[in-house]
């Protein structure tokens, strides 16, 4: 760092992935959000709950530490240490400073927000409820501590981005390394909190099983971003170039609260994964359908015409021979044949009544015996004993309810 480093035109460096991830990321976690109180309000149709009210809050301080930190990129970020001039140091630090409440806070969002989805899943298990609150505890504990050290680390405030002020600050690089420690062992805990209760129930199927624990502990993304970003952040510490790759560190501090929050999206998804399932199934059956019959539609035209045209074919070679079926064939000199004579037409007469039914009486209900009566055949409904508007069981013989 010296007043006479040349600076390029910033963004520059690594700090042109840092604003590209900056104005990438935020779009696709939105995407998530959006799915998730849309599966809510339109699928599962509950109201919100408290976990995503913190999911909402979560978002907005996602996009505002989006925001400073490809703001952030015009004043260094991403530069090797021999670009910095004093004026661009203090600006650098200082937009680092204030970035890092919001990477925090956004932190401890999504990180509860799992831990209350888990509640409202697996709390009614005591053992299981101690461990989500013990979690939760630690986890917003260690980061209430840690937003107090971004800001309170150096006295006077200043001096964190101010050098050459008096005071002192503590040690940044031990407290960066532990606190990095803390998120991944967070993450760790949370991705597998919901394992032990899955695997403890009974599923139809291993396949349903492994979906939801796939769905749950999704948090383990979260930690393997975290784990990668604590490597790269504890190496930047140790060494002289440090802006250039803490460019490379931020970048993966902006996946990590983006991936946190939608993996904590993502474990709601069940529902609406089943409603997609469905209607896939249901057009692809639809499509399947469609093809078929128009495959059979013309194979079924062509033995229809070909039928046709035999049909026609014959007859009119029939005729040919015989003459019209129609026409009456008569000799020369014989008379016609007399006309067919006429059959008398039935007189209907009224019947009496046939509402009586005393046993002497002359118009009693008889059952109706025919000669061409056939017995039906046999049922083989497996529902015919069984109500199905009520759902209850029919006695075999004379169908009341049992």
């Amino acid at each position: 760092m010296s007043a006479d480093a040349v600076v390029p035109d910033l963004p520059a460096e690594n700090g042109i992935h840092v604003w590209r991830t900056a104005v990438i990321m935020p779009f696709i976690t939105f995407s998530f959000v959006v799915a998730r109180f849309y599966c809510r309000a339109y699928i599962v149709r509950k109201s919100w709950t408290i976990d995503d009210y913190i999911v909402a809050a979560t978002m907005v301080s996602i996009i505002a530490h989006a925001v400073l930190m490809a703001n952030a990129t015009y004043h260094g970020m991403g530069l090797h240490v021999w670009q910095f001039t004093p004026e661009l140091n203090s600006e650098y630090y200082l937009w680092i400073g204030i970035s890092s409440e919001f990477y925090v806070l956004s932190l401890a969002g999504f990180k509860s927000a799992l831990i209350l989805l888990y509640l409202q899943i697996f709390g009614v298990e005591k053992r299981f409820r101690i461990a989500c609150y013990i979690t939760l505890f630690f986890t917003l504990g260690y980061l209430t501590c840690n937003a107090l050290t971004e800001f309170l680390g150096c006295n006077p405030i200043a001096k964190k981005w101010q050098s050459d002020l008096p005071g002192h600050c503590i040690n940044t690089v031990a407290s960066n390394i532990a606190y990095g420690a803390g998120h991944m062992l967070s993450d760790l805990i949370i991705g597998i909190l919901p394992l032990t209760m899955i695997w403890r129930l009974q599923f139809p199927t291993t396949k349903q099983k492994i979906g939801l624990s796939l769905a749950l502990s999704s948090g383990l993304i979260a930690w393997a971003v975290a784990c990668v970003r604590w490597a790269i952040s504890t190496y930047n510490m140790l060494i002289y170039d440090r802006p250039w790759w803490a460019g490379i560190s931020f970048v993966f501090s902006i996946l990590e609260v983006n991936t946190g929050l939608i993996c904590a999206c993502a474990a709601t998804f069940s529902p609406l994964f089943n409603v997609f399932s469905t209607r896939v199934k249901s057009w692809t059956s639809r499509a399947s359908m469609s093809w078929h019959s128009s495959t059979r539609r013309p194979s079924m035209s062509w033995h229809s015409s070909a039928r046709k045209g035999s049909t026609s074919w014959r007859s009119t070679r029939d005729e040919k021979e015989l003459g019209p079926p129609w026409r009456h064939v008569s000799f020369s000199g014989a008379p016609p044949p007399p006309p067919m004579p006429q059959l008398p037409v039935p007189t209907i007469h009224p019947m009496p009544s046939n509402d009586s039914l005393e046993q002497g009486s002359l118009h009693s209900m008889e059952p109706i015996v025919t000669s061409n009566a056939r017995p039906g055949p046999p049922s083989h409904d497996e529902f015919e004993h069984f109500d199905l508007q009520g759902l209850q069981a029919l006695h075999p013989e004379d169908r009341t309810i049992v």
